[in-house]
């Protein structure tokens, strides 16, 4: 991730492990023949001023997730259907740039202690978020076999606090004063898999 400051780049990174593998018989008689795992967490940039971006792993568009952006993203490069897909994947050293469709949910807090002040970002005007200056130069997606990333995203308060009211808003039932689908993301939208 890449974000322009005032004519300076400010980059972030994190590397997230998928697992697939072929469904038991009777889940894949349910319609499910393939099962997906994740582990890592989410990118994020640091900005000047203590501010930070970050892309998470949930709340993006509905067929996105780290189990399915790269099939999503490098699809005409891959066999069409099965297993397959994700031998060429796995062997792979595929690199490009992320179309904005597939764009992950951008966030920032304006209190890191606080999940409650969660900001959806507009990729295209990180401006009115950030202020004056400040632009998404790209997402870049990446099959690398690089470590998994791990330990980072803990270091934010809002996490610890994520995790014992288990929604940014602490919300579990659906609330017509806080609609917005932002609100009821869970810690697994920073992080997957791995230490607890």
């Amino acid at each position: 991730m890449e974000v322009e400051v005032d004519g300076q780049l400010y980059t972030g990174s994190s590397v997230v492990k998928v697992t697939v593998q072929e469904s038991e018989p009777l889940t894949k008689q349910l319609g499910y023949p393939l099962h997906f795992g994740a582990t890592g967490e989410a990118a994020y940039v640091e900005l000047p001023g203590n501010r930070y971006l970050f892309a998470l792993l949930g709340g993006g568009p509905s067929n996105s997730g780290p189990q399915t952006n790269a099939v999503n993203i490098f699809e005409d490069r891959l066999p069409q259907r099965g297993i397959e897909r994700f031998a060429v994947l796995s062997t792979s050293r595929f690199k490009t740039e992320i179309p904005e469709s597939q764009y992950p949910l951008l966030v920032t807090f304006t209190d890191l202690t606080d999940p409650t002040t969660v900001k959806v970002v507009d990729p295209e005007n990180l401006a009115a978020t950030f202020g004056p200056g400040v632009s998404l130069k790209r997402l870049t997606l990446e099959i690398t076999d690089e470590p998994v990333t791990e330990g980072k995203i803990e270091q934010f308060g809002f996490m610890g606090v994520l995790k014992k009211q288990g929604t940014l808003s602490g919300l579990v039932m659906a609330d017509k004063n806080h609609p917005e689908p932002v609100n009821y993301l869970t810690s697994k939208a920073f992080k997957l898999g791995g230490k607890k």
